[in-house]
């Protein structure tokens, strides 16, 4: 399937289910490159606007490049009334973006579907001589038994799942393909605390999750849910993450 795709019919979950970046990240942000009034920004694979969201509040304006029709019109929908909101068809290897206009680039939990080679030349295309361009993912703390056991069931029942936002080492070949080997990361904690709905809508959420129409969706919901229960403190749980920006050194 077209990567662009894989999150159609998902706006919704996604929205519902997935956590914004911690504020600590935003704050390294405006202050190490001055982002704020008066900026330009670039969020390049914006889905639903979350990470849009926490960008227009530090005064930017941003400009929100999302390929597929169903997570850019949830976006839209939310954030459209935001004067500073500029929503705009295109993909992170093709923007539509005009030259040397930005100061930031970003794409939060959306570099591992890219082009690394043929991103960073649309990177360096848009942005102003000198401009950085920040990676960002929530990242689970994959020692944690409850991450463990989401990665088993995962394992088990998808057969598209490689690994949390693609897989470290994917993922970390393809950062190296576009930062070269100078990769900068800043790392602040952003623990989520679930419900039991909540938890299993952010399994839904993800590209590789089994849908409805799957023979073991069921299986896969009450395994899911056999795990909450395992670990749930007074109906919560908490999943240990950190919000992690990576960005040239």
């Amino acid at each position: 399937m077209d990567n662009t795709q894989k999150f159609s019919g998902k706006a919704d979950v996604y929205q519902q289910a997935r956590p914004n970046y911690a504020q600590a990240l935003l704050d390294f942000i405006a202050q190490t490159w001055q982002i704020g009034e008066g900026s330009l920004v670039a969020d390049i694979g914006s889905g639903t606007g979350i990470f849009t969201r926490q960008l227009l509040r530090l005064g930017a304006k941003v400009f929100a490049v999302e390929p597929n029709v169903d997570m850019r019109a949830k976006a839209e929908e939310l954030l459209g009334e935001n004067p500073n909101f500029v929503s705009v068809v295109g993909t992170a290897e093709q923007t539509t973006l005009p030259d040397h206009s930005f100061h930031l680039v970003t794409a939060a939990s959306a570099f591992h579907w890219f082009d690394p080679e043929r991103f960073r030349m649309e990177c360096e295309r848009i942005l102003l001589p000198g401009a950085p361009v920040v990676l960002a993912w929530n990242e689970a703390g994959l020692s944690a038994e409850i991450n463990l056991g989401r990665e088993r069931i995962f394992k088990k029942y998808c057969p598209n799942f490689k690994g949390f936002s693609g897989g470290k080492d994917a993922r970390n070949r393809a950062k190296r393909a576009f930062f070269g080997e100078e990769i900068q990361e800043r790392r602040f904690s952003n623990p989520l605390i679930y419900d039991r709905q909540t938890f299993v809508n952010r399994a839904l959420s993800a590209s590789y999750s089994l849908i409805e129409t799957d023979p073991e969706f069921n299986s896969y919901l009450a395994e899911l849910g056999e795990l909450f229960d395992q670990h749930e403190v007074d109906g919560k749980i908490v999943l240990p993450q950190d919000s992690v920006a990576y960005f040239k050194g």
